[in-house]
């Protein structure tokens, strides 16, 4: 699958925290909603080449041994190429393909994070795995 990507993966908001007592989570909900690009000018692109969608992953990750947590939103708009179906019907393989650069963004941010607050930075390496993630898609299509 071709993939345009519209904007920069976004860090929307990403906070970090000691934990007092110690405790693991792991959430990462990865959501998909159809939106429409606008020009310049204000006109609506039609989507010839292919659907527009936005990715976002709200988390919520306190890895073992559960000294910290970090929590946020990541998001991005992309142009799947010769794809107009439902985001629903996308397989496995492809939503991994579009969420897989969010999901470095929030490893990126954590391993930069940790090692400056624990003087050891802290690896996550997260694997997709669609059967075990929380998935959900938003029916209703935003402007962008």
């Amino acid at each position: 699958m071709e993939i345009k990507k519209m904007t920069p993966v976004l860090a929307q908001h990403f906070h970090y925290d000691l934990n007092e007592e110690p405790h693991i989570k792991n959430e990462l909900n990865v959501s998909l909603r159809q939106v429409f690009q606008t020009d310049e000018q204000g006109n609506q692109d039609e989507g010839k080449e292919g659907h527009y969608f936005e990715i976002a992953i709200p988390f919520e990750i306190a890895p073992a041994p559960g000294q910290f947590s970090v929590s946020g939103l990541v998001s991005q708009v992309v142009q799947l190429i010769d794809y107009f179906g439902e985001g629903r019907d996308l397989n496995p393989n492809d939503y991994e393909l579009i969420s897989r650069p969010l999901v470095e963004e929030i490893e990126t941010l954590t391993y930069q994070i940790t090692q400056i607050t624990l003087d050891q930075p802290v690896n996550l390496n997260f694997k997709s795995n669609f059967d075990q993630l929380n998935f959900q898609e938003n029916q209703n299509t935003d402007k962008n």
